[in-house]
């Protein structure tokens, strides 16, 4: 019996690949300044609203510049090296033919900019198909907070308990956990497994969640 009448994704480096392009693009900023962006300090940027980020790197690499002058020049950078597309994650495609065989809405909760997450769902011909689009612009607290995933369950008609929500990072599992949201971990390259031991699924790509689809339409969240 089918419980769960949503989906709700995360898109950087769970839809696509993008954590690369977004790195690249930081790395060409704090390069301005004579700073290199380290694995750690990367990989705590990971999940984070860009407002949030540019403080963080401007607070973490001591760079003499106001955050609010990073993050213009983030996202000029960001669009230039997403010009060529960003490419899908692996099963991507099977997923959304899952989703589409059993007439199941989706939407995307990221901490993205809209016009790069509008821009990459053009590019995968996915826009027409994505019912709601919330992001890190939409609300006044980011991941891990829950705030955007009750927005997203809000603007999809949907209350959380029924909502799937598909994470490659610990703050946005957390986020959605927090949300009630049934939760799935799909960890990215920085994550390791033991640190999703809080949510309902971890799964190895997008394609093995197409797989499990009939049993995870039906799972209910954890009562605590």
């Amino acid at each position: 019996m089918q419980r769960i009448q949503c989906l709700v994704f995360d898109m950087d480096g769970l839809l696509v690949d993008s954590e690369p392009v977004a790195r690249q693009a930081w790395e060409k900023v704090v390069q301005q300044y004579g700073r290199i962006l380290d694995d750690e300090t990367h990989s705590r940027i990971v999940g984070l609203r860009l407002e949030e980020t540019s403080v963080l790197l401007q607070a973490r690499l001591d760079i003499p510049a106001d955050p609010t002058e990073l993050a213009r020049k983030k996202e000029a950078y960001l669009a230039q090296l997403s010009m060529e597309g960003v490419p899908p994650m692996p099963g991507l495609d099977e997923l959304m033919a899952e989703l589409q065989l059993r007439q199941v809405p989706w939407g995307v909760a990221t901490s993205n900019r809209r016009a790069f997450v509008t821009q990459v769902l053009q590019q995968l011909g996915l826009w027409s198909t994505c019912q709601s689009l919330t992001t890190g612009q939409d609300v006044q607290r980011g991941k891990p907070a829950p705030d955007i995933y009750l927005l997203a369950a809000e603007r999809m008609a949907i209350a959380p308990e029924f909502c799937l929500a598909l994470e490659d990072s610990v703050p946005g599992a957390q986020a959605a956990r927090s949300a009630g949201m049934v939760t799935i971990a799909i960890p990215g390259p920085h994550e390791t497994v033991e640190a999703f031991d809080f949510v309902d699924f971890v799964y190895n790509s997008l394609g093995d969640v197409a797989g499990d689809m009939d049993m995870l339409l039906a799972a209910s969240p954890p009562s605590s």
